[in-house]
């Protein structure tokens, strides 16, 4: 094992599963100094963040005239805000005009179509060089974007296959993968909307909720075993 692939691990899942995080953009009105945005994201079948901006925002006119960006993420929780795991990275944001990942945000995001659709939001890549990582006491380091991004080895049209057998023959096994989750009703929607080599996202309701696979994939047939022991084992 490298040094450090235990933290890049956890930072890997933590950018995954954030599906938000704060963009710092240099600032037009203000020359010299940075802007912060609260934004939604997924990961894009490359394993970068996927942004869809408004072009009246003030961060998408930052980034327009100059991509070089930061992205900060936070793991959710309470207490010590200093005891929770963060990822910073930095690069830079692109347009991705006619991106073909529209359909993949909005399986995540359903309610932004209308803002695609309608209002004139665009699509955009953040594009990162490095990042830095702390999960907690003596643990920060930074890492290259080879340690942290993941190329989705599924391609879309069998991660679609694969989400629909799910959604359709196997829901009580997504409710068995969120057993023990005080915040998920009995009786709460849950569809798996993402899979990728190391983890699978689910939406309950309107909220995301992001789950480790308990090993790698890297097929149809990766995923199907793996699903599967992992419903036989929370439901033992």
């Amino acid at each position: 094992m490298r040094p450090g692939d235990e933290h890049a691990y956890a930072a890997r899942q933590l950018l995954a599963g954030a599906f938000r995080g704060v963009i710092s953009t240099h600032s037009l009105e203000h020359p010299g100094y940075p802007f912060g945005s609260l934004v939604p994201y997924v990961l894009g079948q490359d394993g970068r963040p996927l942004l869809l901006l408004s072009h009246l925002s003030q961060h998408t006119k930052n980034v327009d005239a100059n991509g070089r960006s930061g992205l900060t993420v936070v793991q959710q929780g309470s207490g010590d805000v200093q005891q929770l795991a963060r990822v910073s990275a930095i690069g830079d944001v692109t347009p991705l005009p006619g991106s073909p990942e529209t359909d993949r945000y909005f399986d995540y995001f359903p309610r932004a179509r209308a803002y695609y659709d309608e209002l004139g939001f665009q699509f955009y890549r953040f594009d990162p060089l490095r990042f830095h990582w702390n999960g907690g006491f003596a643990t920060a380091r930074w890492f290259g974007a080879d340690r942290i991004v993941r190329i989705n080895p599924l391609n879309r049209d069998t991660q679609l296959r694969v989400l629909a057998h799910m959604n359709r023959d196997h829901r009580d096994a997504l409710r068995l993968y969120l057993r023990g989750r005080s915040t998920v009703g009995s009786d709460e929607p849950i569809e798996i909307v993402g899979l990728d080599a190391e983890g699978m996202d689910l939406r309950v309701n309107e909220d995301l909720i992001r789950l480790p696979l308990t090993r790698t994939i890297a097929s149809a047939d990766d995923a199907r075993a793996v699903l599967a022991e992992m419903a036989r084992s929370d439901g033992s």
